[in-house]
């Protein structure tokens, strides 16, 4: 039997943004949503060899190789342009690559002295659970590694087992709530939101939620009632948990949604003041 081996997109090996302390995260390719203010577009699909990006790519640093079902990069020509990634009808992008665990251990051993945990983000991460497991469970078992925190960044949108299968190796997940109605959600991400909800409150309860985080979006999800209902969730989680409100900011996200509208300074404090209700810490971004 082959090796498990996971799609990853990118791995940045410092970051302070994606938890506490200093982390390196490693980004998952494919996602089962498609938020319209995502700005890691280029992480939702899978390559499937259509070759657009090949015939997009100005300076031809992209290639196909048929044989082995991949796209080969030039990085000497690329002059990271983004073509083949604002053309690429999959939302997917030609540089991901399939890694191993030991693969991955490999990368978080050359830094291990200069950071104080690992990140993993996408794309929908939960997509590779399996994969998780046993990249999870060779951290923890490794000497030099296992003092190291590990941390979850997902959409929630997953079954129960697969948040079984983590919950002994991972300190902490950090989860979005796009929208409380079914019918918003699916607005704003082509999806229902069932499973999410049901994520939240089981992680709650399991004291694994480390953070969960709203995106105000005008039109959208910023009437009165919705953050209401954001309010009761947000209320019936630990104190523990970190309740984070950002402002939608259009920079970065595909050009098709560039008719979104981030939120005025009124539309945050009105959201602000609902959210605060309880006199809960909010975190605001």
């Amino acid at each position: 039997m082959s090796e498990l081996q996971a799609n990853i997109s990118g791995i940045i090996k410092s970051s302070v943004i994606d938890g506490p302390g200093n982390r390196m995260v490693i980004f998952f390719q494919g996602c089962n949503l498609n938020c319209m203010y995502c700005h890691n577009s280029h992480t939702i699909g899978l390559c499937n060899m259509c070759g657009l990006c090949v015939q997009n790519c100005p300076t031809q640093s992209l290639k196909i190789d048929a044989s082995n079902k991949h796209i080969i990069h030039n990085t000497s020509t690329c002059t990271h342009c983004d073509s083949c990634l604002k053309n690429c009808p999959e939302n997917s992008s030609p540089f991901y690559k399939k890694m191993t665990v030991d693969d991955l251990i490999s990368e978080i051993i050359e830094v291990k002295n200069f950071i104080s945990g690992i990140t993993v983000s996408g794309g929908e991460v939960m997509l590779q659970a399996k994969f998780l497991h046993q990249l999870f469970t060779a951290v923890k078992k490794h000497p030099e590694l296992n003092k190291l925190s590990i941390l979850v960044d997902s959409n929630g949108n997953t079954e129960q087992n697969k948040w079984d299968l983590l919950l002994d190796w991972v300190d902490g997940f950090m989860l979005d709530i796009k929208a409380y109605s079914p019918q918003n959600h699916n607005r704003i991400t082509g999806y229902a939101n069932e499973k999410i909800l049901k994520s939240i409150q089981y992680l709650n309860s399991e004291n694994k939620l480390d953070e969960i985080r709203f995106v105000l979006v005008p039109g959208f999800n910023n009437d009165k009632a919705e953050i209401e209902n954001i309010s009761n969730l947000i209320q019936s989680l630990s104190p523990e948990v970190r309740k984070v409100l950002i402002k939608l900011r259009k920079h970065g996200i595909r050009d098709k949604y560039h008719y979104l509208s981030e939120p005025t300074q009124q539309e945050i404090e009105q959201a602000v003041k609902i959210l605060k209700a309880d006199k809960h810490q909010l975190i605001v971004i």
